[in-house]
């Protein structure tokens, strides 16, 4: 000790107060430090996900799809085949209504050179009926399978409902947003990374979480709008009238049960009724003069 004050009442260690001083500094320094690499971390991400763009082959449009090629889609998309149609029972039995899901899917897919006209199809489309009557689903995975359960299947009332489900799915792989979601999942994690390490803890990534998780389902109620949109095209293409996706919409909103449901903000897909509305208006802007005769409904 080089130097000792003399200590009154109330006096302070000059010691310790320039020791509090220092780990202050400390502590200042390394949370410099922490935001900077934070501050690194969510750039390099953000730059990587803006910067990494690829044309969709079909629709031409430009997309963030992480880098991922078309192939790589489709070997996604094979590889998890049998685990998804696990989880649902497998497939279906009924080999008429099986028979039915591939053609009505594969009259659809015959017209998509007529709306887009951009050279062949890159992705390997597959359409399966899942022997699950309980749960009310239809999903497309990346590349290409499609998938719908017997549930949803026998509440369908007429080949064109069928037609406006599997339709939807096929522009889900069309415009490729399970590999959107996949990338902006990616960019997500990054910036919750980075948020973490900026704050040194969890918090500031959970706030970050869930904000970004809110955007991402605000995506996904636009996807479903997309392809509600691109299931109308397809449609009418094929010679199948696109109100029978009304009707579709009624039954999803039987479907629920009438339980309460969350805002619509709060969820990934928008409500059906709202989604009716939207089909009706949809298909008043694209035929003016009216739907061509003879559509099946």
């Amino acid at each position: 000790m080089l130097f000792r004050f003399p200590q009154r009442g109330g006096g302070r260690d000059l010691g310790g107060v320039l020791r509090g001083r220092g780990r202050g500094g400390a502590g200042m320094g390394a949370l410099k430090i922490r935001l900077a690499i934070g501050a690194v971390i969510a750039l390099v991400v953000v730059v990587s996900y803006f910067m990494n763009t690829s044309v969709n082959p079909v629709t031409g449009q430009k997309q963030r799809v992480g880098g991922v090629t078309e192939s790589q889609e489709i070997q996604m998309g094979l590889a998890s085949i049998s685990q998804m149609a696990g989880e649902f029972g497998g497939e279906a039995r009924d080999p008429r209504k099986r028979a039915l899901v591939d053609q009505v899917g594969r009259r659809l897919l015959s017209v998509i050179d007529d709306i887009y006209p951009r050279g062949e199809i890159p992705w390997e489309f597959s359409f399966t009926l899942l022997d699950d009557d309980t749960t009310v689903n239809a999903f497309a995975l990346p590349g290409g399978p499609t998938f719908i359960t017997e549930a949803l299947f026998d509440r369908l009332q007429t080949e064109g409902q069928l037609a406006g489900v599997m339709g939807h799915e096929i522009g889900h792989v069309i415009h490729r947003h399970g590999m959107e979601r996949m990338a902006k999942g990616k960019l997500l994690q990054g910036l919750v990374g980075a948020a973490t390490v900026a704050g040194g803890d969890m918090s500031a990534g959970q706030i970050v979480a869930v904000v970004g998780n809110t955007k991402m389902m605000q995506y996904g109620r636009e996807d479903e709008l997309e392809c509600d949109e691109e299931g109308i095209k397809l449609m009418v293409k094929a010679g199948y009238d696109p109100r029978s996706m009304i009707g579709v919409m009624e039954i999803l909103h039987e479907a629920s049960g009438g339980a309460p449901k969350a805002p619509e903000w709060q969820s990934s897909h928008p409500h059906p009724e709202n989604r009716a509305a939207k089909i009706e208006a949809t298909i008043a802007r694209e035929y003016p003069n009216g739907l061509p005769e003879g559509l099946v409904p």
